[in-house]
């Protein structure tokens, strides 16, 4: 079926000779020989499609219709599937107006069209038939299009759409219209497959196709179907690395991880007694006792532990990876002195 802007066209099976599209078998009076008498249309409808009649289509493909009439015509477009269903499709709920001009190759749907057509299951025969009017004429009332269905099933089986095309055109007459068939075939679409090579530096990373591990790097993914894919990388002490490729058919995607190192990080506690006292990480203050320095980069470092009144206290400290370096700085006070002034008279005497 088709609707809104993604508008689903079934595929279409070879309409066969309907007896409403067929020539009249006009009668005589009594008495004279029955003849055949042929009512010829007045003027000619052509379809095609974009592929041209007799073309293939893959199911998912995007279908257009062509049509041209030698006159001002009013169209009606049926589709019919394999299995013998019938559908109106044009004219719709989005295009009621059916009239087009002589002499012109007019397409449906056109890129101002809310709707698209699209092949979809099942496989086989498909056909287009057009019934074009030189009077106004709607297989479905424009105010039901509005109403209904977007492409209103008109006959679940061949018989009874020809039963109910036959009543509903009798009051045109055979010269006022023309019909003209289009078909084509529908296959499946068979999955359509690339490649994605995968490196790393360092190499012997670790990597996942859309979740699922596929092996380390360097490494070459085969029978990866068309269309967007996740690749992750990871590796051990390595941030993971990851992106969307997109792989085309028949194709090697070529993808390389540039992996960065994690920062191998421990941590410095610093106490003191007594506490409260600053503390400097190579000469920059990092805070007061007691006091844990996380995230800090493995290698050595100047602690200083510094208190009014006190000495101040200083180490050369290492720091390694996940580990907590503790230390405990002793704080010796700085003596409190004063000066005494002795004068004497006389001078020079012994204190």
């Amino acid at each position: 079926m088709l609707k809104g802007k993604k508008m689903l066209l079934l595929a279409m099976s070879v309409l066969l000779a309907l007896g409403a599209f067929s020539p009249a078998l006009a009668d005589v009076r009594p008495g004279f020989e029955r003849k055949k008498i042929i009512v010829k249309p007045t003027f000619k409808i052509d379809i095609w499609v974009d592929k041209g009649c007799g073309g293939t289509y893959k199911i998912g493909d995007k279908l257009i219709v062509y049509f041209r009439s030698s006159k001002d015509s009013y169209l009606n477009l049926f589709d019919v599937s394999p299995a013998g269903r019938v559908r109106l499709i044009f004219p719709n709920r989005y295009r009621t107006d059916n009239f087009f001009e002589a002499d012109i190759v007019h397409a449906i749907p056109t890129e101002g069209d809310d709707f698209e057509f699209e092949v979809t299951p099942p496989t086989g025969k498909g056909a287009i038939r057009a019934m074009a009017t030189l009077s106004p004429w709607h297989f479905t009332p424009r105010e039901t299009l509005r109403k209904g269905a977007l492409f209103p099933t008109i006959g679940r089986s061949m018989d009874e759409f020809a039963s109910r095309l036959k009543k509903k055109i009798t009051p045109v007459s055979r010269a006022d219209r023309a019909t003209d068939t289009c078909t084509y075939t529908v296959t499946k679409r068979m999955p359509r497959y690339g490649k994605i090579k995968v490196a790393s530096d360092p190499s012997r990373a670790r990597v996942f196709l859309d979740g699922t591990y596929r092996g380390r790097t360097p490494i070459t993914i085969g029978d990866v179907t068309v269309g967007e894919h996740q690749i992750k990388v990871t590796k051990d002490d390595y941030y993971d690395w990851s992106e969307t490729v997109a792989v085309r058919s028949n194709r090697t995607t070529t993808v390389l991880a540039r992996l960065d190192r994690i920062p191998r990080t421990g941590s410095i506690s610093v106490t003191s007694s007594p506490s409260h006292a600053r503390v400097f990480l190579d000469g920059e203050y990092r805070g007061r006792t007691p006091l844990t320095i996380r995230n800090a980069r493995v290698g050595e470092y100047q602690i200083k532990v510094s208190k009014e009144g006190y000495h101040d206290w200083s180490q050369a400290i290492r720091v390694r990876s996940n580990v907590t370096k503790r230390v405990f700085a002793t704080l010796e006070p700085i003596p409190r002195t004063g000066s005494i002034s002795v004068n004497s008279s006389p001078r020079h005497a012994r204190v």
